[in-house]
């Protein structure tokens, strides 16, 4: 297999573009994939819902899986440099044509075209109307010509348009403690999913943008007690809204929904069988489950860690399985860590800060035994182009579908 750089400059950014020039059906030689692995699961009929379970016990081997067996060409973008381009490394969404960046420090979010090029900022950070400080969602509409925002502990969706300016936020029945989303510009639809508190009565709903409420789903079984050492997550890598909620101290064997026309239409959940239900969480992928379980291990009086993650795969349609890790093939076959949590919005996503990048390849480079002569020269020529002053980068492929 060949593998080459393009480069091509964009005014004040650089896009380093490495792709995969000869591929058959996404497999690679020298890889374990799926094909050899055992069926791990069964399609079964739920109230007309049709829903993948994966049996635990069913895991055996780990398999190793080039980042190329998910995703298109790899790309490498390295943002604006300007003063009021800089952004930190935490987050960061791609669409068609964008890529929004945030963080947790004291930034807005910043746009970028796809060449890194800097747009605007989004909105600012504060306490005033239309300002912001935590966001636990976001989601840029481009048909819509909009951006938008949903803070921590929401009563309120922010709303942007696609030069960062302000526009009337969109009000919420309930108070959203961590939520996700997804909002249809063009027919002034949202829904919602959140962490089901005991006290809050929904755990979705579907509204107008002006507030009026189309329906709602009742937290029932779903309930958990006021913590905010769970989550919920979404990927977005399909036309409907994924919804799960990941839970650390109260164990049960939780399901993956769709939510759509009023219903939370079970997706994916795992059998723990006989075994005391783990640790563990969910995403979909275009043509995947994944997941992972965990241990908990006490630190301290109130001091909690996990330790001896597992992330597990099965094949929608062949329903084949196993553990799995993941390397980049792209990039002289790097471990990556994370990589299900970094799969959003049809595509795989990183934002790294230049010298962690930097320091990330060297370490490679010196650490690895079986990197070829080729590999070795790109990735060097790569570390050579970095610079510690640079704005951050952006790592991003398309999701394969």
């Amino acid at each position: 297999m060949k593998r080459q750089w393009k480069v091509t400059g964009c005014l004040a950014s650089l896009t380093l573009i490495m792709c995969l020039t000869a591929c058959v059906n996404g497999k690679q030689k020298g890889y374990a994939e799926l094909d050899g692995q055992p069926v791990v699961g069964s399609v079964e009929v739920s109230n007309g819902d049709s829903v993948w379970v994966c049996n635990l016990s069913a895991l055996k081997d780990t398999v190793m899986l080039p980042l190329s067996y998910f995703t298109e060409e790899l790309q490498i973008v390295k943002l604006d440099n300007r003063d009021e381009a800089l952004v930190p490394a935490r987050n960061v969404e791609v669409s068609d044509n964008y890529i929004l960046v945030w963080g947790e420090k004291q930034t807005p979010f910043k746009l970028f075209d796809k060449s890194g090029k800097y747009l605007c900022n989004v909105g600012s950070f504060g306490q005033g109307p239309g300002e912001y400080q935590m966001i636990y969602d976001a989601q840029i509409d481009e048909a819509g010509g909009r951006i938008y925002l949903l803070p921590w502990s929401a009563r309120s969706l922010l709303v942007y348009d696609l030069k960062g300016q302000t526009l009337p936020s969109i009000p919420l029945p309930q108070f959203v403690p961590k939520g996700v989303f997804k909002a249809n510009t063009k027919d002034s639809l949202l829904s919602v999913f959140l962490l089901p508190f005991s006290d809050l009565p929904y755990v979705a709903w579907t509204q107008k943008f002006n507030g009026e409420v189309q329906d709602t789903i009742t937290s029932r079984h779903l309930a958990v007690k006021r913590d905010f050492s769970n989550e919920v997550a979404s990927n977005k890598n399909g036309s409907d809204l994924d919804v799960s909620i990941f839970t650390f101290f109260e164990r049960r064997p939780d399901t993956l929904y769709h939510y759509k026309n009023g219903r939370l239409n079970p997706r994916f959940t795992m059998d723990f069988g006989k075994k005391e239900v783990p640790i563990h969480g969910y995403n979909e992928l275009p043509l995947h489950f994944v997941g992972n379980t965990a241990v908990e291990k006490q630190v301290a009086e109130n001091g909690f860690v996990t330790e001896d993650w597992a992330d597990f795969i099965m094949d929608k349609q062949t329903l084949k399985g196993a553990f799995f890790k993941v390397t980049n093939d792209f990039l002289g076959n790097m471990p990556i860590s994370y990589f299900a949590y970094n799969c959003n919005n049809g595509y795989y996503s990183l934002n790294f800060e230049p010298a962690s990048l930097k320091d990330s390849l060297e370490k490679y480079l010196e650490a690895g035994t079986d990197i070829s002569a080729s590999d070795r020269e790109r990735l060097q020529k790569l570390i050579d182009s970095i610079q510690e002053n640079d704005n951050n980068y952006i790592v991003y492929a398309k999701l394969k579908k």
